[in-house]
């Protein structure tokens, strides 16, 4: 487990905390690239496809289901190939999906829900943070959250919120509780056929041109893997690809509520979802 050293540094530029390093850029430094972290979710139970996602040089962050038959070994070749590896959590959903090994369900009580977390976070080697499967009934809880939340800063481990609920409790939970987290803006391929990847990636880049940043999730679906063998990264060099880990909130103790914040920071807290 790696801990956590970089805060998000413009949000405390906006609060005065600290100075705001100036972004790498292809002008060494002119004009700051917009910056996009693309995150592949759902890797665990298919060895070649898990593989084929980690490859790809957008992307940054590999999402891996605990206890599935590749987990520690997509884990093991993700951490190799110096990608961001975060634990994608089953958690409980409305539509009643079976959650698999490890999945989180108030149902089970505070201890068997803590009991699967932490040993799912064993089945995922190097893990930086936690983020959602599913979960538009967990998501909601904020009780419950506030247990998961709990567990993941006393491990130094981020929340990336997958924001499968738009009244999820995640994100705004661990930002209560100082952690560092994130949240989702856009969806790539929740209909995997190619016109509709293109759409989505064609928003995410206008996005990311608008606010300086954005945040995408993928699948390993075949549609999706085809698409981004299609892409030339000589083509995107105006952008920069991160991981997810570079566009944290960071902690800030204690928690400031919006009215104890100067007009330029209220502008930008809670950050805009998109």
């Amino acid at each position: 487990m790696h801990k956590i050293v970089k805060p998000f540094a413009w949000v405390l530029a906006l609060l005065g905390l600290t100075a705001m390093p100036a972004l790498a850029s292809p002008d060494n430094g002119a004009n700051p690239r917009p910056r996009i972290a693309v995150v592949v979710d759902d890797l665990g139970n298919q060895w070649r496809s898990g593989l084929e996602a980690i490859d790809i040089p957008f992307i940054q962050t590999i999402a891996i289901m605990p206890g599935r038959p590749y987990s520690r070994k997509l884990a093991e070749v993700s951490y190799s190939s110096g990608k961001t590896v975060i634990v994608h959590a089953p958690m409980a959903n409305y539509a009643d999906f079976p959650l698999g090994p490890f999945g989180l369900d108030r149902a089970d009580g505070r201890d068997g829900m803590l009991r699967n977390l932490l040993e799912g976070l064993e089945t995922v080697p190097h893990a930086e943070g936690l983020s959602n499967h599913m979960g538009s009934r967990l998501t909601q809880d904020a009780e419950a959250m506030g247990w998961i939340m709990s567990e993941l800063r006393d491990r130094d481990l981020f929340f990336f919120d997958s924001l499968t609920v738009a009244s999820s409790q995640g994100w705004r939970v661990a930002r209560d509780m100082g952690l560092p987290w994130s949240r989702r803006h856009v969806f790539l391929d929740h209909e995997p056929t190619p016109e509709f990847i293109n759409q989505q990636w064609q928003l995410a880049l206008r996005r990311a041109e608008e606010h300086g940043y954005v945040t995408v999730i993928g699948h390993p679906y075949p549609e999706t893997l085809a698409f981004f063998a299609e892409l030339n990264p000589n083509d995107y060099l105006q952008y920069e690809w991160v991981s997810v880990r570079d566009l944290l909130y960071a902690p800030i103790r204690p928690v400031f509520s919006e009215e104890a914040l100067s007009p330029a920071a209220r502008e930008f807290w809670p950050p805009p979802q998109f």
